[in-house]
Formats: structure tokens, C-alpha cells, sequence
């Protein structure tokens, strides 16, 4: 049987870099370790959280695991404040789409330092 605990390998040109994009988005830093030269980052929307994010560097895994597929995976973020996310991703100088209304709510996408898409949707906060 599988647990509710999942762990989504993100495979990133530098994890340095990445990993200060997700902290600046208010992630946890859960475990960082060097593993076989590289450096290896596991981070998760909060320390309970069942998701959590392991960053790997792109090349290593290219030279170890060559047959492993390096795309990102498509990842829908949900929020409670959609609006206060968005204007604190454009502070943050992440790039995001247009913020657009589906029925009763709102949905963007944000594109990471290497490129990789995700989406997140949400209600206004009363």
C-alpha cells in the first residue's frame, strides 16, 4: 500500500539558485545534503506538509540516470489568497502569468528559474 507521503524530484540547472527561489515563495527547507558531489535539496509547502519537493541537479542526473526523464511534472498549487500570492510572486520578480477569473476562481501560472511551468488557483480572501 502506498502512504499519503510523496516526494517530487524536480531536476534543476542549479539547486542553489532554486532552492532561494522556493524559499523566497515561503517554503520549508526540509533536508539539503551533498550527495556524490551535488548538491541534493528537499523542500515542502510546510514542515507537515505530504509533498515535498527534492531537487536535483539536471546534469548529474543526465551522467548518472541517463534514462531518467528530466522534464518537470505539471503541479497545480492551491491558495487561499490568490491575490496576495500573486502580487508577492511579482515582488519577487517571478514571472507569472495573467491572472485570470474561471467561475468562482482564479487561476495563473509562474515559470521558475529553469523554465518550468506551474499553475496555481485559488479564491479571493474574504
Amino acid at each position: 500500500m502506498f502512504s499519503t507521503n510523496i516526494q517530487l524530484m524536480v531536476y534543476v540547472d542549479d539547486v542553489a539558485k532554486a532552492r532561494d527561489f522556493w524559499l523566497a515563495l515561503d517554503f520549508c527547507l526540509i533536508e539539503e545534503q551533498e550527495m556524490d558531489g551535488t548538491l541534493v535539496v528537499e523542500l515542502a509547502i510546510s514542515k507537515g506538509a505530504a509533498v515535498h519537493f527534492v531537487l536535483y541537479d539536471r546534469e548529474f542526473i543526465e551522467r548518472h540516470s541517463p534514462e531518467v526523464a528530466t522534464n518537470a511534472p505539471s503541479l497545480m498549487f492551491f491558495t487561499e489568497d490568490i491575490f496576495a500570492l500573486y502580487k508577492k510572486m511579482q515582488a519577487n520578480h517571478v514571472q507569472v502569468g495573467e491572472l485570470i477569473q474561471l467561475t468562482d476562481k482564479y487561476v495563473f501560472n509562474f515559470a521558475d528559474l529553469d523554465g518550468n511551468y506551474f499553475a496555481v488557483t485559488g479564491e479571493i480572501a474574504e
